[in-house]
């Protein structure tokens, strides 16, 4: 029952500074000062000798340090095997331990429990259910066209298709949401979040500033500009409250502790910056048209983010995107 998130804030807490580098791989500097690339295995059980000789094998054709397994307790296959293999690393939350090549390091326990296990997600169904929300009714899309706008294939759209059928319907021209509320709700409501890791950080700044200087340290890319989400997105569609936090969706953590950044725990946070295992956020943000243009998280994943900001006005903030979004179409 672990999270990738609290396996990283364990490196934090433990005193190992780390740099996320991938939706799954991290690099953590111990007190030797020296940098190690690791792939980060998240388990709902302690692993067995051949899960963890599948995870060295992957971590060698990558060319990385070794796997660090994320774990709620490690058990004694895996605590022997960290003890004389340095390429054996682990997370273990409940222990609040981590085992990091060959070393012992502890963090005091701050009262926390491992989130449930998650299962697999299908990333092409929660964009399907924001694409039809998002798209005027009158409109309906063809199977090529769906899979062009999220960025997948024909073949998984079709796989998916079948599941909304509660929410969804073929027409002669196309598929059309029955109604439009309904992929909305369905989607906030069971949407398990975009899933990847995640490092948090706050500035003494206004949160124009953050913004401004996030955008700064992310690559100037077009392809690999910063998808911009949470209030600093809402603001954009519907500005209802004073902007608190601001999440970014990347490809690549950006530096943010030359421009004033702290690293921060999760609930400490004034700004989240994640890779996303979601390959459908960066297809449905909004398009780049200058060079100096921010794109945005598109209304439905923005929402999402809100609705998991503090403060008694979230709930309008919320209602108030929706009511906005539904209103027009997001594509046009």
């Amino acid at each position: 029952m672990v999270d990738s998130t609290q396996g990283i804030e364990l490196l934090l807490d433990a005193g190992l500074e780390r740099r996320v580098t991938g939706s799954a791989e991290v690099e953590v500097r111990a007190e030797h000062g020296v940098w190690s690339r690791w792939a980060v295995n998240v388990l709902g059980h302690s692993p067995s000798p051949a899960e963890v000789e599948r995870a060295l094998d992957l971590a060698r054709k990558r060319a990385l340090d070794g796997t660090l397994f994320v774990v709620d307790r490690a058990g004694a296959n895996l605590r022997s095997t960290a003890c004389e293999d340095p390429r054996v690393s682990y997370a273990a939350l409940t222990d609040r331990l981590v085992w990091l090549a060959g070393h012992e390091y502890r963090a005091p326990d701050d009262g926390s429990k491992p989130v449930a296990k998650r299962n697999r997600v299908s990333w092409v169904q929660f964009g399907i259910l924001r694409l039809f929300a998002l798209t005027d009714r009158k409109v309906p899309l063809a199977q090529s066209e769906i899979a062009r706008r999220l960025g997948v294939s024909h073949v998984a759209v079709g796989k998916q298709l079948p599941a909304l059928d509660a929410v969804v319907e073929r027409t002669n021209a196309g598929w059309a949401a029955f109604d439009r509320a309904l992929c909305w709700d369905r989607f906030l409501a069971t949407y398990p979040g975009p899933h990847g890791l995640a490092t948090y950080w706050t500035a003494r700044m206004e949160p124009d500033d953050q913004l401004r200087r996030l955008s700064q340290a992310c690559s100037l890319d077009p392809t690999d500009l910063p998808i911009i989400s949470g209030d600093a997105a809402a603001d954009q569609y519907a500005p209802w409250r004073r902007p608190t936090r601001l999440t970014a969706y990347v490809t690549q953590q950006p530096a943010l502790e030359r421009l004033g950044f702290a690293s921060v725990r999760a609930g400490d946070a004034t700004v989240e910056v994640r890779i996303p295992k979601d390959p459908t956020i960066r297809a449905t943000a909004s398009p780049q048209r200058t060079a100096a243009e921010l794109r945005y998280a598109d209304p439905l994943i923005t929402a999402w983010d809100v609705a998991r900001t503090r403060g008694g006005d979230v709930p309008d903030a919320v209602e108030q995107i929706r009511t906005r979004a539904l209103k027009g179409d997001w594509w046009n």
